[in-house]
């Protein structure tokens, strides 16, 4: 039975606290009563997900976890003592996250850290997660457009996680819209290195679709090539250079129109 992981077990017996569950070695774990699903009956083979509680104790749960053991995860700071962080990791428990410095972070902060096993193989939260990040060797992947998540400034440029298991970097020098730390983004991978890290290129025809989108929905958008950068940056995560480039070539297509310092969509475009 790993613990920290999804495991599929069978229903043994059921007791006034709930079911136990068994592995193929015999090995037992509670599934507590308020997570017994009305259709439940001997035998059945069930996917939950298994931890230790507050006490300590082994015990099986049908909440699906934002992230397992070995899993790189980006989660929320819900509370803060002399020692650590608690993080909402989206179960009844939180999940510990010990800092010599907890003091700089707040409740509410989203950190980045890797999920592991404590020597009580208690779930626990770590930050550093650079060195559980893998070499990249896939070299058909090198021209697909991958996910990716920044999570750090360095003096070359912004790294990030990409594909939930590589390490990249965007350079300052060709960035050319701002990218939000710890959110989601796409990138292009422009070299592979001996090391497998990666240098990447945003992909910024994905930004350019978002005032599209906003259109869409909208119809009018009260902004222009005035607009101040960082409303800019706020609504459609892009630089005002971009901005002005994309709001031109929808003007160009025949989109968009702009008049009285708004943005309407014309209505013969889909």
């Amino acid at each position: 039975m790993k613990i920290g992981c999804f495991n599929t077990l069978k229903i043994t017996s059921f007791t006034s606290f709930g079911a136990y569950l068994s592995d193929e070695d015999q090995n037992k774990v509670l599934l507590p009563k308020k997570f017994l699903q009305g259709n439940f009956k001997l035998n059945d083979i069930v996917k939950v997900f298994v931890y230790t509680d507050s006490e300590d104790r082994i015990v099986a749960t049908t909440q699906i976890p934002l992230a397992q053991h070995n899993e790189i995860a980006f989660l929320h700071i819900k509370n803060i003592d002399d020692f650590g962080c608690f993080l909402d990791i989206g179960l009844d428990k939180d999940i510990f996250m010990p800092t010599k410095n907890p003091n700089r972070f707040k409740i509410g902060d989203k950190v980045c850290v890797f999920i592991t096993l404590d020597k009580q193989n208690r779930m626990i939260a770590k930050l550093g997660i650079k060195d559980h990040l893998k070499p990249f060797k896939n070299h058909k992947k090198r021209y697909m457009k991958l996910p990716a998540i920044a999570f750090e400034k360095t003096p070359l440029g912004i790294g990030c996680i990409v594909d939930k298991n590589y390490y990249g970097i965007l350079y300052h020098n060709e960035l050319k819209a701002p990218v939000n730390f710890l959110e989601s983004i796409h990138v292009y991978i422009q070299k592979i290195r001996k090391d497998g890290k990666l240098d990447l290129k945003l992909d910024y025809q994905e930004q350019k679709n978002a005032l599209k989108i906003a259109l869409q929905h909208q119809k009018i958008l009260d902004f222009n090539y005035d607009t101040p950068t960082e409303i800019i940056q706020q609504h459609f995560k892009m630089s005002k250079k971009l901005f002005k480039k994309t709001l031109t070539e929808l003007i160009e297509q025949k989109y968009a129109k702009l008049e009285n310092n708004k943005i309407y969509k014309l209505d013969n475009r889909n």
